[in-house]
């Protein structure tokens, strides 16, 4: 992994330790805007520590992240998704914004289509 990616990573960690182990964490990095503080708290209810790390690996990391994950994340709905990828770009280099931005983007779309294919998949296996 480049400098780029230990980088991405150890800001990751951070960020969601800090958010699982310290939940209030966002209040206080958020004190200008406690409705935004307010509902990344109950967005991370949301999602089980797991699904966090993998969902936020996969966008730092460019890796796949599983269905079990991809449908927690995608509970958490597009509003969740874009708070997030908000708070990681507050700790990131400018430089690697446009990345974070676009490949959360992309997981999202791909959980999206993880989730639909699922429920496409299970109605079809219900029918006579």
């Amino acid at each position: 992994m480049g400098s780029f990616g230990k980088s991405i990573s150890s800001t990751l960690f951070f960020c969601i330790g800090i958010l699982i182990i310290k939940p209030r964490f966002a209040i206080r990095t958020y004190e200008e805007n406690p409705k935004l503080s307010q509902h990344l708290e109950q967005c991370h209810a949301k999602v089980t520590k797991r699904c966090a790390i993998e969902i936020s690996n996969s966008i730092y990391n460019n890796n796949t992240p599983s269905e079990y994950c991809c449908q927690k994340h995608i509970t958490t709905g597009k509003a969740c998704n874009d708070d997030f990828i908000k708070l990681f770009m507050s700790r990131l280099p400018k430089e690697k914004v446009t990345f974070v931005v676009a490949t959360g983007d992309q997981i999202w779309n791909h959980c999206v289509a993880i989730v639909v294919v699922a429920l496409i998949a299970s109605t079809l296996s219900i029918l006579p």
